[in-house]
């Protein structure tokens, strides 16, 4: 294999997610390293894009805005045998309760993203020396299938749950046969890791998330009286949940506030924002909870909130708990797959963990850090001590013995 020279990170969107400025946070550390770096998102065009954790010096292109113009017939052409394909194929399959076999699940990504992985593959075979780092769906099948047989190095890590990957159509089979011609994989836990079939599992290292540099010190100090998170709003975060376990909580804790920094992307984020805001008027909670846009300085604002809670159904690995963490906030998170959060959190030493969709653990566990400040200040000493193991420069190292 040709020395690597070049890191070109591959993903479909960046909008802002936890997977995003974990990709952008280790290409700015590649960067640093003397390795020429390189952005392309498969799915995003200009105005889509939210670069504030990536660094000017990384390349950042648009493919949708690379590929040339698809001709009418192709449309039609193509368009017929994806329904074919979704209509006919794909629902035999299910009726059978069968997964469908990898080589059809591999005609059917080639169909529909035949475009995609032949422009990647034109420009790897010009860089033989690039490697390649895959996050999420499509960008991991598309860059595994563009690269087959060339000499780049492929990584792929799937930053989302892989238990509902393994549920696709296309999951499990392709999934056993397609991804081990992967170099390695990153995994964000154990749990991650194990998900996957044995001889894919095998290529990988568990590697965690970095944290943002630049994180205000630790607070030890007196506290407000608010409950915060800060996320990406969608229907994951389960924000719902937060809202009625602190409906809840309020009603022998009057005094307190809650605020939810983020921000909505797409039409699945506008409508649970939408929903989350009808349920706190529902609630009668307007005056009480309020939903505030992500600001880049959110961790100075939240400094001497009283806790931080997640309330996630599924997570990787949660950026904003590890950032919670790391600034000695009192953390209360849902246990979720795929053990992000048990994986950082020792419950009732360095936060509490609570099952997931639980508003009754959940307003308990509000509950024991509100009403004992023994028991806030020591979650929020141990909490700290995250800060240094997880700096970006350790992490980035990590991956680069990879290559």
């Amino acid at each position: 294999m040709s020395e690597t020279k070049k890191i070109l990170l591959v993903m479909p969107h960046m909008i802002g997610g936890g997977a995003e400025r974990v990709g952008s946070l280790l290409m700015n550390a590649f960067d640093k390293r003397g390795y020429s770096t390189e952005v392309l998102l498969t799915s995003d065009r200009q105005g889509d894009v939210v670069r504030c954790d990536l660094g000017d010096e990384t390349a950042l292109t648009l493919l949708p805005e690379e590929l040339p113009a698809e001709s009418a017939g192709d449309k039609i052409k193509y368009g017929v045998l994806l329904k074919l394909w979704a209509q006919v194929f794909c629902n035999l399959f299910e009726l059978l309760r069968r997964p469908v076999p990898a080589d059809l699940a591999k005609a059917s990504l080639f169909v529909q993203y035949r475009r995609e992985i032949a422009w990647l593959r034109a420009k790897l075979k010009k860089e033989p020396e690039t490697a390649v780092i895959a996050f999420l769906q499509p960008a991991i099948p598309i860059a595994l299938l563009a690269a087959r047989g060339l000499p780049n190095r492929v990584i792929f890590s799937e930053r989302g749950n892989p238990e509902r990957l393994m549920k696709k159509r296309y999951g499990r089979k392709f999934i056993e046969k397609y991804y081990l011609r992967a170099d390695a994989a990153v995994f964000q836990t154990g749990a991650a890791r194990d998900v996957y079939p044995a001889a894919v599992a095998a290529k990988g290292a568990v590697i965690p998330n970095p944290l943002k540099p630049g994180l205000p010190e630790p607070y030890a100090g007196p506290r407000e009286d608010r409950v915060v998170t800060f996320c990406r709003i969608s229907a994951d975060k389960n924000l719902p949940l937060l809202v009625e376990a602190f409906a809840r909580f309020r009603e022998t804790h009057p005094t307190y506030t809650l605020r939810i920094f983020g921000d909505a992307a797409g039409d699945d984020g506008k409508k649970t924002e939408r929903e989350l805001r009808d349920l706190i008027r529902a609630r009668g909670l307007e005056h009480a909870a309020a939903m505030l846009p992500f600001r880049p300085d959110v961790h100075n604002e939240i400094l001497r909130d009283a806790m931080y809670v997640n309330s996630s159904d599924t997570e990787g690995m949660s950026n904003a708990m590890l950032e919670a963490m790391a600034i000695g906030l009192p953390c209360v998170c849902t246990d979720c797959p795929v053990g992000g959060a048990r994986a950082a959190i020792r419950d009732g030493e360095n936060g509490l963990l609570t099952p997931v969709g639980d508003a009754d653990a959940m307003v308990r566990a509000m509950t024991r850090i509100a009403d004992d400040p023994e028991l806030s200040g020591r979650l929020s000493a141990e909490a700290a001590k995250m800060s240094g193991r997880l700096s970006t420069d350790a992490v980035a190292e990590q991956w680069v013995k990879l290559f």
